[in-house]
């Protein structure tokens, strides 16, 4: 084993040598680590060595980067690095770490990295020997060597060394003050030929925009289909190979009906969590806008028949686990959608009533809304969903519900400004750390409340504190992947040892909880007019869709971004626990009869449609809430710096000074128009602007 201390100039960097194989393997193998410093880069050349008469076929063996990424208190997190992107390439490797604050650490090489991978903590055991995973990263790991199977874009000749064999590795680390000249920067350093996508998700006929860094590069995009998945190639005149792909949008429309049917296909449970039944987001919003004699009266009745097993709709409070107050607020979000979509009063008084008790039960003299000690305004999203009623209350007609309306919002308001109070120090569910949904759900409450408020300083508070925890936020978001799958998914990796009993930890991205960082894009475009939080929010809802199999409708709970993860799924149906391991309703895989699986960078199949215990991978269903919210109904028009008119959800011809807008589907009757200039816009639905 080799250990070299060395030091970038804000963070300790201390590579290691690491092998994953039997003892005789280990002691087969050795390593030196070379280092220097030049213009602000740190060179490390890596050499590992085999050093008997036989081929080894390790695991895995390379290096720990030796950079802290730990998060596990507030402010101190702030200043950790959170692996951000690990990109292999069959020839070469990139990446960068980024901290809360800001800073960034790139790495790259020029050579071919096998694989990456992850060193994620155990939380705690429950029973005794059987681990549930946390929310923290121990350290990152670049693996030189690995065992196939490998995705497709890594190498897939590095599995071991000859006897006598030694091969090296250039890898460079560079700190940047941003991620402005990411790109430029990694290819210029490492000398690779690197494709920086401006976005990732376009409609049907857009022009492709990208830039590709490197010497002596040439480009090939090549069109699979009209819709679906493209890929550009980049190749250097070393050789070096850079892929990325794009893909063409399938129509909104399509992807909330497959959501509708995903969640008669894949069964909607009732139980300790309501992520269980999240596809009746789904089912009632689909309802709302394209009626089906099919589908909606069984979701329809299977919504009441699960609605009166866990709570008492007659005195409105709920049967089971009432101090998880998430399951109620989001119950009270699903009834507001159901009478939309029905018009049934009855559930929109049922909804308020149980507002009236959650409240009542649960929100601390400071606005909070709280599960014990621990405020859960943060978890999910309480006062999002008070919003939600709040609004249909408005509307209904209803003297003594508009009278309740005013009340709630109140209730929502106050939560919301104990949030922008907090500044960032939040509660989570479960380990602490900077975590995804505690970050992205408090931004996005926030940028809603700032586009609802009348209070002009109000708003600029919000805003304003949105605006800064999203650009924390930005070290656990997927901007830069070149993977229009992955765009914009948010980078959480706890999930799948509750949501489909499969374990150790992974990254799950995008998730269902990836659609709370969309949110608070979409929000952020609607209050600053910046088309970068556009183009996130269409890159992310892309990817959203993606979730869905548009042939088959097989619908997908996450997409895995590790490459390499050997683990266990209790993957046959379940009736009880075998060994009385029910954490809060929800089983640890390895309790279970399981099967070992490899898998990476893949869709991860549902598990609801088969399983009977209560497993919560329903949660995806709150990405396609997202898109009918966001871009379902809804167009934009912006006009950028250089005059040129930018377009999502339409098409624009310019006659003079008069835009003709097209939807670009029937349900499109809303138009948000972003114009300096003085033009007249002709769009046959309603237009407002920003």
């Amino acid at each position: 084993m080799c250990l070299l201390a060395l030091a970038l100039s804000s963070s300790a960097a201390v590579p290691t040598f690491f092998v994953k194989a039997a003892p005789q393997v280990m002691d087969a193998l050795r390593c030196t680590i070379d280092s220097s410093r030049a213009d602000g880069v740190l060179k490390w050349t890596v050499t590992v060595s085999n050093l008997s008469d036989k081929r080894i076929e390790p695991e895995a063996a390379g290096i720990s980067l030796g950079i802290d990424t730990y998060m596990d208190k507030y402010p101190e997190w702030l200043d950790k690095y959170f692996p951000t992107l690990l990109y292999c390439e069959r020839t070469h490797f990139y990446g960068y770490f980024q901290s809360p604050s800001g800073k960034v650490i790139a790495i790259a090489s020029p050579d071919p990295v096998a694989c990456w991978h992850l060193d994620y903590n155990i939380a705690y055991e429950d029973p005794p020997g059987y681990p549930f995973w946390g929310h923290r990263i121990e350290g990152a790991y670049l693996d030189l060597i690995h065992c196939l199977p490998l995705p497709k874009h890594h190498p897939q000749n590095l599995t071991g060394l000859d006897p006598g064999e030694s091969r090296s590795w250039t890898i460079y680390l560079k700190e940047l003050e941003s991620l402005d000249k990411l790109a430029e920067t990694i290819s210029a350093t490492a000398g690779i030929p690197v494709i920086d996508l401006e976005k990732t998700s376009y409609a049907p006929g857009e022009k492709f925009r990208y830039k590709v860094y490197g010497e002596g590069v040439r480009v090939r995009a090549r069109r699979r289909a009209f819709r679906g998945t493209h890929t550009i190639t980049a190749t250097d005149r070393e050789g070096h190979i850079a892929t990325a792909t794009v893909h063409i949008r399938t129509p909104w429309s399509r992807t909330i009906k497959l959501a509708r049917a995903a969640a008669l296909r894949y069964k909607q449970h009732g139980g300790s969590h309501v992520e269980s039944s999240y596809g009746f987001f789904s089912a009632f919003l689909a309802a709302k806008h394209f009626p089906s004699t099919i589908y909606d009266p069984p979701l329809k009745d299977r919504f009441d028949f699960l609605l009166d097993l866990q709570f008492d709709t007659v005195r409105a409070y709920p049967r089971v686990f009432p101090d998880r107050i998430q399951n109620t607020a989001m119950t009270i979000s699903m009834l507001a959608d159901k009478y939309e979509a029905y018009g049934d009063l009855s559930d929109l008084r049922l909804a308020s009533r149980l507002c009236d008790w959650m409240t009542d039960h649960s929100q601390a003299s400071d606005g909070a809304f709280m599960n014990g000690n621990t405020v859960y305004t943060s978890v999910i999203y309480i006062a999002k969903a008070i919003v939600e009623l709040s609004l249909a209350e408005r509307d209904c007609g209803d003297p003594d519900l508009e009278e309740a309306a005013e009340r709630h919002y109140a209730c929502a308001e106050k939560a919301v400004d104990q949030l922008v109070r907090a500044r960032g120090d939040f509660n989570t569910e479960g380990e602490i750390t900077f975590e995804d949904g505690m970050v992205s759900c408090s931004a996005l409450q926030m940028g809603q409340l700032a586009l609802l408020t009348d209070d002009p300083h109000k708003r600029a508070i919000y805003a304003g504190e949105m605006l800064r925890l999203l650009g924390e936020h930005d070290c656990l978001t997927q901007n830069f992947v070149p993977d229009a799958r992955r765009r914009g998914g948010t980078l959480r990796f706890w999930e799948a040892q509750y949501d489909v009993m499969l374990i150790p930890n992974m990254i799950s991205s995008p998730h269902g909880w990836s659609a709370w960082r969309a949110y608070a894009t979409y929000y952020a475009y609607l209050l600053t007019g910046e088309e970068k939080w556009l183009r996130q929010t269409f890159d992310a809802a892309d990817a959203f869709s993606q979730l869905i199999d548009g042939r088959t409708g097989e619908l997908r709970w996450a997409f895995v971004v590790d490459p390499y993860v050997r683990g266990v799924q209790a993957d046959e149906p379940i009736e009880g626990s075998s060994k009385d391991s029910l954490l809060s309703g929800n089983p640890n895989p390895a309790c279970y009869p399981n099967h070992e699986k490899v898998l990476g960078e893949c869709y991860v199949p549902m598990v609801s449609d088969y399983q009977t215990v209560n497993v919560c991978d329903n949660d995806v269903h709150e990405v396609f809430k997202f898109i009918a919210e966001a871009v379902l109904t809804r167009a934009f028009i912006l006009e950028r710096p250089d005059g040129s008119i930018g377009a999502y959800n339409c098409k624009v011809r310019r006659r003079g000074k008069t835009l003709i807008v097209k939807a670009d589907e029937k349900q499109i009757k809303e138009l948000s128009v972003n114009l300096k200039s003085d033009y007249e816009v002709r769009f046959s639905g309603n237009i407002s602007s920003l």
